[in-house]
């Protein structure tokens, strides 16, 4: 197979799961508010569970009663979380769920395949939410990898976790591409010493994207082939020092 030309010096791309490669606030939402609702909680209104996203199920409920009022004490935060878990397991499996794939995703990973860049996915989304949401939409086809919450790892903003997949996949961390929606992935990929494309349609509510520490923020996941493809403008012998800030590595990347 003929291998298309790129002109970013990187040998893979990493993706965040929720809010960057697939819309599952929606899911999230309704598992959330029928757990708050069978432990005699306030409902939230509805769009407010996507601005909750990010760290995994345990941050969700306390951001949630934390925003309802509610003392969150381990006994209440654990009542409503093994309900959530649970709620939201069954919506995973569900083939009527309303997650969906952001428009695009299929070709541009297509694309990303062509280029031979390795893939992963990089999520603190516990394994037993990942596993079925990636068989159901296909994304086994593209990833080499999948790094989840349950890895015995810290989770992001730690940077092991990206370490740790470019580590397995044998690439460089300045030589891999993080694609996320949030601070969390922005502050992880930087401490990662990994440039860093931000979506702007994701879950980052608390922090502006455009705020965000990163080379490029995308309104659509179609816009990486673009990005990321074309005439190759680099020499693989030239390494990039991890010790550069990673807005000034990514400035001269684009020049």
């Amino acid at each position: 197979m003929q291998v298309m030309p790129r002109k970013m010096p990187i040998d893979a791309v990493l993706f965040d799961l929720d809010g960057t490669l697939l819309h599952t606030s929606p899911d999230i939402g309704n598992a959330l508010n029928r757990a708050l609702a069978e432990n005699g909680f306030p409902l939230l209104a509805p769009g407010v569970a996507q601005t909750l996203i990010g760290g995994g199920s345990e941050i969700l409920i306390d951001r949630a009663l934390t925003l309802l009022g509610v003392e969150s004490r381990p006994a209440t935060l654990d009542l409503v979380l093994r309900r959530y878990e649970l709620c939201y397991h069954q919506i995973c499996r569900d083939e009527n769920q309303l997650t969906e794939l952001y428009p695009g995703t299929e070709a541009t990973l297509d694309g990303l395949r062509g280029m031979g860049l390795k893939l992963g996915v990089v999520t603190n989304k516990e394994s037993r939410f990942v596993d079925p949401l990636m068989w159901r939409f296909g994304l086994h086809a593209w990833f080499d990898m999948v790094v989840d919450g349950d890895t015995r790892l810290p989770r992001k903003p730690d940077p092991d976790p990206l370490l740790h997949a470019c580590e397995a996949l044998g690439v460089d961390p300045a030589h891999t591409l993080f694609v996320g929606d949030s601070v969390t992935d922005a502050l992880a990929a930087q401490a990662a010493g990994m440039p860093m494309v931000c979506v702007s349609y994701g879950y980052s509510s608390d922090h502006p994207v455009f705020e965000l520490p990163c080379m490029r923020v995308i309104d659509s996941i179609g816009e990486l082939t673009e990005l990321i493809g074309g005439p190759r403008t680099w020499h693989r012998a030239t390494r990039i020092d991890r010790g550069i800030a990673p807005q000034e590595m990514q400035a001269s990347q684009l020049n």
